[in-house]
């Protein structure tokens, strides 16, 4: 720096107040402290946190879907451009054959990786989709637990409990002791399922290399192909993503692994060929961990690849007649369901769901199912013996000694932009109101009903594709 500049800086800095040379000191320390800091610590996560928070404020206010129908940037064949990882054990293993009937319903043929806790049985070899691919031709089957165990990823903790446990399992179903493997399977299956997100992706990243996106599911979630088309043809496969439905508080955000959790091939690459180390530690984790999905953020937070909440609201964890319509979603689409582990109800998503003609909008599924229209509930607002709320949670507003239904309606209309769905309890003359709505649950002797203005409103301002 010559004369002129340092005689510039000194001029500057007499200028400055002490408060301001204070706050610009302290502003430049915590720049320091904060690039400095662990990709992981508490600092980062929070400031992230805070600012997800805002940012899901903004959007909720402002929903936006145009966006979507906009040229691709990065458009996709879902067929041979994403691998899917399908989660199972022992005591949901029958889910699997009804799981990938609904992949062939909706013409989505991409490679399977089958991950579970047990070594492959004789039954899961007709294991197929209706396009041809089968065990071995595009579908692979793999006791995850067993492989990690093999290669040595586990030493030093064979001694561990849930390593027991697992090996109990194994030695039971190759002894064909079928109803202690059910047994075993039932009881453990949830602690087992911690340790195969890591390990799965892993053997995918091997087994399918070169995949643009990696979505990893449970054998209860259905995911819908065209949902996957739209939003991932908008981002761009080289650069680290990391999807889904965030749960958690700011110290170790996640994604809900029953609602989909999609990686890009960048992420993969990041996690697996760069960075063995942290892999291998996370591995050496996971018989302790309670939650495999959380253990895969915290893994990733390692190497600064973090949850993106954007497109949290594409995201569902629920079944259809408990999916929550909430105001700020109806006009994008639904990535899928959850909780289908019974055989009817698999069956029932998949055959309604099967080749949609266009989007499937989270506005649309109260529709497909027969649930009367906005302008059905404008002009009958009050309906006997509904449910449209469903479960209460932190989001709803109970309002104590309401004197009747006509009253709690009018407390919803007056929540003209957040009330989506009321419901009414005579007997205790409690009304409650959410910000979303269910398609409808039986409730004798409550009163209910859907802000079909509000709806209405939001659903005529859908953009449809072009």
């Amino acid at each position: 720096m010559g004369l002129v500049g340092r005689h510039e800086l000194r001029s500057l800095s007499a200028r400055l107040s002490r408060w301001q040379k204070i706050a610009i000191g302290l502003a430049l320390s915590f720049f320091v402290i904060y690039v400095t800091a662990p990709y992981d610590g508490s600092l980062r996560a929070f400031f992230r946190f805070q600012h997800n928070q805002v940012k899901n404020w903004y959007q909720g206010q402002r929903p936006s879907d145009g966006w979507l129908y906009k040229k691709q940037r990065y458009p996709i064949d879902p067929n041979n451009d994403i691998g899917v990882i399908i989660k199972t054990g022992y005591g949901t293993k029958h889910r699997m054959p009804l799981s990938l009937r609904a992949l062939s319903n909706e013409s989505f043929f991409p490679e399977i990786l089958v991950v579970q806790d047990f070594p492959v049985i004789r039954e899961q070899m007709r294991y197929n989709l209706t396009d041809g691919k089968g065990v071995g031709k595009g579908i692979e089957i793999v006791d995850i637990l067993g492989w990690n165990l093999r290669r040595g990823a586990l030493k030093g903790r064979e001694h561990m409990e849930r390593i027991y446990k697992y090996k109990n399992l194994a030695d039971a179903v190759e002894a064909e002791e079928w109803v202690l493997s059910e047994g075993l399977g039932r009881a453990i299956g949830w602690e087992l399922d911690a340790m195969k997100f890591l390990p799965a992706l892993e053997y995918a990243w091997h087994t399918m290399p070169k995949k643009k996106w990696y979505v990893m599911l449970d054998d209860d979630t259905y995911v819908i192909k065209s949902t996957l088309s739209l939003l991932l043809g908008h981002l761009n496969f080289g650069q680290p993503h990391y999807l889904g439905n965030p749960v958690g508080d700011y110290k170790g955000r996640f994604p809900h692994g029953g609602s989909s959790v999609i990686l890009s091939g960048a992420t993969m690459r990041n996690l697996f060929e760069w960075n063995p180390e942290i892999v291998a530690k996370a591995h050496l984790e996971s018989p302790f961990a309670i939650w495999g999905d959380k253990l895969l953020s915290t893994t990733l937070m390692k190497v600064a690849i973090y949850l993106d909440e954007t497109y949290r609201r594409f995201f569902n964890g629920e079944h259809p007649w408990m999916t929550r319509l909430w105001a700020d979603r109806l006009c994008l689409p639904i990535m899928g369901f959850h909780g289908l582990g019974e055989r009817q109800t698999m069956e029932q998503v998949g055959e309604i769901f099967q080749k949609p003609p266009q989007p499937v909008l989270w506005s649309s599924v109260a529709k497909i199912y027969g649930v009367p229209d906005y302008q059905a509930f404008i002009d009958v607002p009050i309906r006997p013996n509904m449910n449209y709320v469903g479960r209460l949670d932190e989001a709803c507003t109970t309002i104590e000694n309401v004197a009747k239904a006509e009253d709690c309606l009018e407390i919803c209309e007056r929540h003209s932009t957040t009330c989506m769905a009321w419901v009414y309890d005579p007997p205790i003359k409690r009304c409650d109101i959410a910000p979303w709505a269910i398609l409808g649950d039986l409730a004798d002797g409550r009163f209910s009903g859907v802000n079909g203005k509000l709806g209405k409103r939001l659903v005529d301002r859908c953009h449809a594709p072009s």
